[in-house]
C-alpha cells in the first residue's frame, strides 16, 4: 500500500466504494420513508375535494392542462392556479420531460388516499417514472 499525505491506496477501491453505495441507499430509503410519513397529512389537508384529488392524481407530467381538466372535471384555469399552488408548497414539480406540465410527487393511490372518480385503465404515473395503472 502506498501512502501520499495522509491518503491510502488500495486495490480494494471497490469494497469502499460499495459501502459508500450501501449506507447511500439505506440513507435514502429512511429519507423517503420519513418523506412519505410527511406527504400523505400534507396531501390530505391539501386536496380537500374529489376533483382536486382526481386532478393532482392525473397530473403525472404527461398530460397538459386541459386533459387533467377533463378528467377531473372541472375547468383548465383551475388546473392552472392548482399546479402553481402544488409546485409552490411542493407536492408537485415540474415535469422534466414536458415543460410547463405539473408532475405529482407519488400517485395518490400509492400512499392510500382514495381517489374517487378515476376512471379505469387510466395511467399515472410517479416521479421516478413508474408507471401504474388504474
Amino acid at each position: 500500500m502506498a501512502e501520499r499525505t495522509g491518503v491510502r491506496y488500495t486495490s480494494h477501491s471497490m469494497t469502499g466504494d460499495e459501502a459508500v453505495l450501501t449506507q447511500l441507499r439505506e440513507q435514502t430509503k429512511w429519507l423517503r420513508f420519513l418523506g412519505l410519513q410527511a406527504l400523505h397529512p400534507l396531501l390530505v389537508e391539501v386536496l380537500a375535494s374529489d376533483k382536486h384529488r382526481l386532478a393532482y392524481e392525473v397530473s403525472d407530467g404527461s398530460r397538459t392542462v386541459r386533459e387533467v381538466a377533463r378528467l377531473a372535471g372541472i375547468g383548465a384555469t383551475t388546473v392552472f392556479g392548482l399546479w402553481r399552488e402544488w409546485m409552490a408548497i411542493g407536492i408537485c414539480l415540474e415535469s422534466a420531460e414536458r415543460a410547463g406540465r405539473a408532475q405529482h410527487l407519488m400517485p395518490l393511490s400509492r400512499l392510500g388516499i382514495a381517489v374517487p372518480g378515476l376512471t379505469k385503465g387510466v395511467t399515472v404515473a410517479d416521479a421516478t417514472g413508474e408507471v401504474e395503472p388504474e
